[in-house]
């Protein structure tokens, strides 16, 4: 049995992320993936400029466009072009972006195993763990982290509840070996409400465009393949020729939710750390691995007892952004043409929009200063879920 100060299980953003950080404090880190890496990934792959701004490193060898705009349209019809006048979203793939991460941990001393899942985990009675995997070997830790994604193992096997999975998409590509057309490059394409509780996107890529459409769990689920369909026609494209279609969960902070225990902690979806409004899961999931590395360094080294400090700094610095962004998330889709109509046209609106994108403003940040708002808010997205649950059923 090998012991490690610390094993990640899942190597997406959020475990290759925290890996790195811890093994950058000097300790030696296991990073495991049930995966072989380069693997394809479930994502629309858009890594946000604030989320850029949170790692040590340019990313720019995976970049494949730089998004500075978007195409918006919405259920009343038409569509509108909105420039940024700078970057927003550097778009790249999950297979690419993974294994950079990977790279990077790996240069900061984490050991990779790939190819490798996890049977069995148990917690000794002095808090340390055993990690068992599905070739029999055996690895000890001090501090395990749970990256491995919404049901993951980490959290079923030590009891952690699982995070709320209210949304689902749908997505494939579409090849453009000549690169996307003229009208979409730097510009990602968002109908607003297309399904109820999500939208439909087109996202440029190097030489293809990512298809896709989201929406509530219990109302578009049975709808998605034939939602993608329908969008894909709209721009003149046979649906046929996707290929890669995939579907995927986006999971949801519980309110309240548990997401450490002595030398355990879940990140990334693991934890439920999708956006609401937007479903973007990648700022999240690189947030949580930055904000996990300081607490585990405390617990490794005798200073504290326990992982609440990444708790702790969770619900200080994106917990409240989390339920912002939901409340919005509610009363946008609740009421989708007002909505859509002040994202389409109002210069404020999207100001609000990019400066989130850009890390400039946060949904809490914008709610408080708007006085009232903030304090009718919450009681208007409950009575947006009862509008909602009358008009589409329970989800």
């Amino acid at each position: 049995m090998t012991t490690y100060s610390t094993i990640v299980v899942g190597a997406g953003p959020a475990g290759s992320t925290a890996a790195r950080e811890i093994a950058a404090r000097g300790h030696d880190v296991l990073l495991l993936d049930r995966a072989r890496f380069p693997r394809d990934k479930p994502c629309g792959g858009g890594v946000t400029v604030r989320c850029a701004a949170l790692l040590p490193f340019d990313i720019s060898p995976v970049v494949e466009q730089v998004v500075s705009g978007a195409i918006l349209s919405g259920p009343q019809g038409g569509s509108t072009i909105r420039d940024a006048g700078g970057p927003l979203t550097f778009m790249t793939q999950r297979r690419r972006l993974d294994a950079f991460l990977v790279e990077r941990a790996q240069e900061a001393g984490v050991e990779f195993r790939d190819g490798q899942a996890v049977r069995t985990i148990v917690e000794r009675p002095d808090g340390t763990f055993e990690v068992r995997l599905g070739n029999g070997d055996a690895h000890h830790s001090r501090v395990l982290i749970g990256a491995d994604g919404a049901n993951g193992v980490v959290g079923t096997a030590l009891g952690f509840e699982h995070a709320a999975e209210q949304a689902v998409a749908l997505e494939g590509n579409l090849s453009f070996p000549d690169g996307p057309p003229d009208w979409l490059r730097g510009r990602v394409a968002i109908n607003l409400g297309w399904l109820p509780g999500g939208y439909g996107w087109l996202f440029p890529k190097g030489d293809h465009i990512n298809v896709g459409v989201g929406g509530w769990k219990a109302v578009a689920g049975s709808q998605l393949r034939a939602s993608l369909d329908a969008y894909t026609r709209t721009f003149g494209w046979d649906p046929a020729t996707l290929t890669g279609v995939r579907g995927h969960h986006l999971p949801m902070l519980r309110p309240g939710a548990r997401l450490t225990a002595r030398g355990v902690a879940l990140v990334g979806d693991a934890a439920g750390l999708v956006d609401p409004l937007s479903g973007e899961g990648i700022y999240g999931a690189i947030a949580s691995g930055v904000a996990i590395a300081p607490a585990a360094a405390d617990y490794l080294a005798g200073t504290t007892h326990d992982l609440r400090g990444y708790q702790f700094a969770l619900d200080r610095e994106l917990v409240p952004d989390l339920v912002a962004s939901h409340a919005l998330m509610e009363v946008f889709h609740a009421w989708p043409r007002p909505f859509t109509f002040l994202a389409m046209r109002s210069r404020r609106v999207w100001n609000g929009m990019t400066g989130i994108v850009r890390g400039e403003r946060t949904y809490e940040g914008i709610v408080r200063r708007t006085g009232p708002l903030a304090r009718t808010l919450p009681p208007l997205a409950w009575l947006a879920r009862r509008v909602s649950a009358r008009r589409y059923g329970a989800r």
